[in-house]
């Protein structure tokens, strides 16, 4: 790869990625994610030099990069279904200075943007598992999250200590959290 130029992005180049990274960290799902990052994708680097967009999810259709000349890979972190690059070909033309300054920029934002639709769907999967809590289990969750001992939840709540210890045990069972600890820390995170 040859050393790139920063004076061949222009205003352009920089508008289109924000507004792709903004459109980006929008998306809903990693499926949502894969198909804006297709456009991205498009927009930023003519799409008619382009004959292979692969390794963007388990959907997408993966074909041959063999017969290309020239190829251009965008790599970020990632595992399972997330993304975890891109490769682009050309059969002609190299990629230019522009291309390759672009696929260097390009990388920290298809990770940022797989971390935020991560914790998006994790934020959305512990709203539903809290929502499966009654108000009353809310409240005992909330003054544990708090720090408040059972003692000090019963006393709070005008309950038993052995009801805030049932309490306590189906909150963890509908959370699927092996600890106090645990069910506090995803209250906290859900309700940021």
């Amino acid at each position: 790869m040859r050393t790139v130029e920063p004076a061949a992005l222009t205003a352009t180049d920089a508008h289109a990625l924000v507004a792709g990274s903004i459109a980006l960290h929008d998306a809903t799902d990693l499926d949502a994610l894969a198909t804006a990052m297709r456009g991205w994708i498009a927009d930023l680097i003519p799409y008619d030099a382009i004959d292979v967009v692969g390794a963007l999810g388990p959907r997408a259709p993966l074909r041959t990069t063999a017969a290309l000349d020239h190829r251009l890979a965008i790599r970020t972190a990632g595992g399972g279904r997330a993304l975890v690059g891109l490769v682009l070909g050309r059969h002609l033309a190299p990629f230019s200075a522009r291309d390759e300054a672009l696929a260097a920029l390009l990388g920290p934002q298809l990770g940022a943007a797989v971390d935020h639709v991560r914790l998006r769907a994790a934020r959305q999967e512990q709203r539903a598992a809290l929502a499966e809590l009654t108000q009353r289990e809310r409240q005992v969750l909330a003054l544990v999250a708090e720090g408040c001992t059972n003692r000090m939840i019963a006393d709070t709540l005008f309950i038993e200590q052995c009801t805030v210890e049932k309490h306590v045990e189906h909150i963890r069972a509908k959370l699927g959290a092996r600890s106090r600890a645990e069910a506090a820390a995803r209250w906290a995170r859900a309700t940021v």
